[in-house]
């Protein structure tokens, strides 16, 4: 959460609001600008500006009054300590303007820096963790300006400092940007005309040659001469960047999120291509330090993650057990009991798609310190988990701008079912039908995708509601709970969601006449029970949506009816989570709420 991104060189200013605009899904409460028009200048005080909203209204504010200028620092701000507002937004200055500072991070020893800062004489004009430190780098530097001295001044308030943290900062008179790092990711790219620092490499595609990560505990002074690095690990070393910026642009589509939803079938092709063979008989997941028969020996696998990727790991789990005798379990990140579950030899997977979420990489770290295997299962190249692991999948479903997640979900599903495959020992009917119908899935998506579907309709049913609830069975149970947050991420409207079989002890209290519930019901073993779920639901006066790939008796009772070609039913979670995550698009729509940026949520999740 939140973004970073400075830059040194010509017209620093405008490249730094290029690089938040591209950060902008990191967060999106506030965004500010800092910079330096002639660093030999020691009285020069640094210009900054602020404002509540969007890169946009930065801009707006801006102008173009920061041409020309030198140096930059830029965030953009996911809101953890103070409201949301311009006085909370970073750059946050000392009050003589001589130096600014930015911070991704939370800063854990706030009240007692407080009492430190305020026996000294400094006065805070904001309810950030992040004013403090420009004070206590103001105390420390006094009126010294060489790299060393900013260097040493900086090292001794960052060893003061407790929690986590990527952290920027510009001093007037000096050529170059103090930055720390611990807990919070922070690259540095080389450009040909500039240097510039960034939470994320992928802004860094198309202008820097070459990047360098740094690690926990790195502090440094950077300009376009050279690097200065105090580092507690390996010398910073710089490697080519390769790839290509994708810009966030939605083409013929009104949203993101919906050209990312209509993204899926070649998502999903990318997802299995190479690790499916052409003749479709044989599947093989690769990129992983143990080999298959090493995978097959081990204790146990864990997968941890968050939120929508939680799901597709339990989703995975299921296909695992299936297919392989390996015990599995999926854990959410935040609540990774490592004690029990992690040895020698275990193995646990993050699944993430930005790679970045804080959560996920402490329950990796645990694992590791625990003596046990690691691995990752990724969508960002290069990302702080995938170094971290230095092994795994990644998911290839291309750059996800939206919040709210779709694609991505439906190839971490995708990679942790040729996970399955690839551990399973038999190679039989079922494995053989399941590689089948992956190699068959991006067709059937993408006609599904180009099929009439009276979403609308539907919408009418739920725009007036209080809550929804979701419901299904096995696999599909997992396809409720993505749906039901999707749905509740991008309408804020409560939703609900649990297996079938659990719908009689308790959540049906919520049902009241007109409640709506939405009910995955392919055709499978799963079926019949689904159905006495609906008669159940309708009884009680629900307005029931059955979502369903077949023919059923229960149609009389449900309000609307969402058909779904048919799949093989270990594979229908690929074919059922598409019209949910439309309607809940549709929905969203209608609401008119703001369906690539939802309030309060962001794509990385880099705080805890």
């Amino acid at each position: 959460m939140c973004g970073i991104f400075g830059t040194i060189g010509d017209d620093a200013a405008m490249r730094t609001l290029e690089g938040l605009r591209r950060l902008e899904y990191r967060g999106y409460d506030s965004a500010g600008l800092a910079a330096l028009f002639d660093t030999s200048d020691k009285e020069a005080r640094v210009e900054t500006e602020r404002a509540v909203g969007y890169v946009s209204d930065l801009v707006s504010k801006v102008n173009g009054r920061f041409k020309n200028s030198v140096i930059a620092i830029g965030h953009t701000r996911w809101a953890t300590h103070g409201g949301v507002t311009e006085v909370n937004a970073h750059p946050h200055s000392s009050a003589d303007g001589l130096m600014s500072v930015v911070h991704n991070g939370i800063i854990e020893n706030t009240s007692e820096l407080l009492s430190e800062i305020n026996e000294s004489g400094y006065s805070m004009t904001s309810e950030t963790d992040t004013e403090l430190i420009v004070h206590l780098l103001h105390e420390a530097l006094g009126e010294q300006r060489t790299p060393e001295a900013a260097l040493e001044a900086f090292q001794n308030v960052i060893g003061r400092l407790e929690g986590a943290w990527a952290i920027a900062v510009i001093v007037s008179g000096m050529d170059g940007i103090l930055i720390a790092k611990n807990g919070a990711p922070l690259v540095i790219g080389r450009c040909e005309n500039c240097v510039s620092i960034s939470s994320d490499p992928m802004p860094l595609y198309g202008s820097c040659s070459e990047v360098a990560y740094l690690d926990d505990g790195d502090i440094a002074y950077v300009s376009q001469q050279k690097v200065d690095v105090i580092s507690e690990s390996a010398e910073l070393t710089f490697a080519p960047h390769q790839g290509d910026y994708s810009p966030e642009d939605p083409g013929v589509f009104a949203h993101m999120m919906l050209k990312e939803i209509h993204d899926q079938p070649t998502a999903f092709q990318n997802a299995i291509a190479g690790r499916v063979s052409a003749d479709g008989t044989n599947a093989m997941l690769s990129g992983f330090q143990l080999g298959s028969e090493e995978l097959r020996k081990l204790d146990r696998i864990n997968l941890v993650a968050c939120g929508t990727a939680f799901f597709a790991a339990q989703l995975g789990v299921r296909y695992i057990r299936r297919l392989s005798d390996i015990p599995v379990e999926a854990y959410l990140s935040s609540e990774f009991p490592v004690e029990s579950v992690g040895g020698k030899n275990t193995l646990t997977i993050a699944v993430t798609q930005s790679g970045e979420t804080k959560d996920t990489l402490d329950a990796l770290t645990r694992a590791k310190v625990a003596g046990g295997h690691v691995s990752s299962i990724c969508n960002v190249i290069d990302s702080t988990i995938a170094r971290f692991a230095g092994n795994g999948a990644y998911l290839y479903a291309g750059p996800e701008y939206s919040v709210a997640s779709t694609k991505a979900f439906t190839n971490m599903s995708a990679v942790l079912m040729l996970l399955a495959l690839t551990l399973s020992e038999n190679d039989n009917e079922e494995r053989a039908r399941v590689i089948r119908g992956l190699r068959e899935m991006p067709q059937r998506m993408s006609s599904y995708l180009h099929s009439e579907i009276d979403f609308e309709s539907i919408v009418d049913i739920l725009v007036d509601s209080k809550t929804v609830l979701f419901i299904g069975r096995g696999p599909n149970s997992h396809i409720a709970s993505e749906a039901a947050l999707k749905m509740m991420e991008i309408t804020y409207l409560p939703c609900i969601a649990y297996p079938g079989g659990e719908l009689k002890h308790g959540p049906i209290a919520l049902i009241e006449e007109g409640t709506p519930v939405i009910a995955i019901a392919p055709d499978d073993s799963h079926h019949p029970k689904m159905e006495a779920n609906i008669r159940e639901c309708a009884s009680r006066g629900a307005n029931v949506i059955l979502l369903t790939n077949r023919e059923t008796s229960v149609e009389d009772y449900c309000a609307k009816v969402i058909r779904t070609p048919f799949t093989d039913p270990f594979l229908s979670p690929f074919m059922s989570i598409m019209p949910l995550h439309l309607l809940a698009y549709h929905l969203a729509v209608r609401l008119e709420r703001n369906v690539d940026r939802p309030r309060n949520l962001a794509k990385s999740v880099t705080v805890v």
